[in-house]
């Protein structure tokens, strides 16, 4: 099965689906709206000629050269071994590299990319601005694991394909591909609150994001009902400890330029 064929959102309108559960979305879009707005008005000043602007969510896989070493998790944690670490982010680079190479011949010279990702501040990737919700449905599906309804074999041969990356990660491996020049790069804190107000809104979208990854994996339905009742239970837990970054989200704002092959 290919990473594309795992790597999506909820479909459908249902009470699951990601038409229901867009919310987040939708902030980070009106938190960005004006940069990209400022980009376009950029272009057209410049007499680029006719444009495509593509503004895409970047994710990554995981290297299976390290899964046998990452048993009982699904994701990265504190204890997880330098060669998972290594692995995730070798694999990242290497995608990242590969998008930026691919998107090189498509555009004209001083062409845009506007890139908005899911990013962390900390230098830390297993900080919790990385690994929080991973870390939730990790310990979720051990629960499972514990009662029979999941096999630890199941566990044991998963990793989450997914990279959070900061933002000196993102600029070095602009500078290294060297189709790009940095026009702009901001990280933006997501005030989510309000979207999120309370455990059950926020699993929603959680579920969105991740059931179709995770139903591969480990089951039908009412394993996956059962799976995320109990995230909702852990979540609770953290609303009433009042955590303030558990609403938020970090997104990277990056504009690449195109370079003028001719100079």
């Amino acid at each position: 099965m290919e990473v594309k064929e795992m790597l999506f959102m909820n479909k459908g309108d249902g009470e699951n689906s990601y038409a229901k559960s867009a919310e987040v979305t939708e902030k980070v879009a009106a938190e960005t709206q004006a940069i990209v707005y400022k980009v376009v008005e950029s272009v057209l000043k410049e007499k680029c000629g006719d444009q495509i602007l593509n503004i895409a969510d970047l994710g990554c896989a995981a290297d299976e050269k390290g899964l046998p070493l990452n048993k009982g998790r699904i994701y990265i944690s504190e204890s997880t071994p330098p060669a998972i670490l290594k692995a995730y982010v070798s694999q990242f680079e290497e995608d990242f590299l590969l998008f930026l190479k691919c998107r090189s011949p498509e555009m004209v010279p001083n062409g845009r990319i506007i890139l908005i990702i899911n990013a962390r501040k900390s230098d830390d990737p297993i900080g919790r601005e990385s690994i929080h919700y991973w870390e939730l449905l990790s310990k979720a599906i051990v629960s499972l694991v514990s009662q029979g309804l999941i096999g630890e074999e199941e566990l044991d041969s998963f990793n989450v394909p997914i990279h959070t990356p900061s933002q000196d990660e993102v600029e070095e491996l602009v500078k290294k591909e060297g189709s790009f020049t940095i026009e702009f790069i901001e990280l933006l804190d997501i005030d989510l609150a309000g979207v999120w107000s309370s455990p059950q809104a926020k699993v929603k979208t959680v579920r969105a994001f991740s059931e179709p990854l995770i139903s591969h994996q480990f089951g039908d339905k009412k394993v996956m009902d059962k799976l995320y009742d109990k995230v909702t239970e852990m979540l609770i837990e953290d609303y009433k400890k009042e955590k303030p970054e558990t609403m938020k989200n970090v997104s990277l704002v990056a504009v690449l330029k195109k370079k003028d092959t001719l100079t």
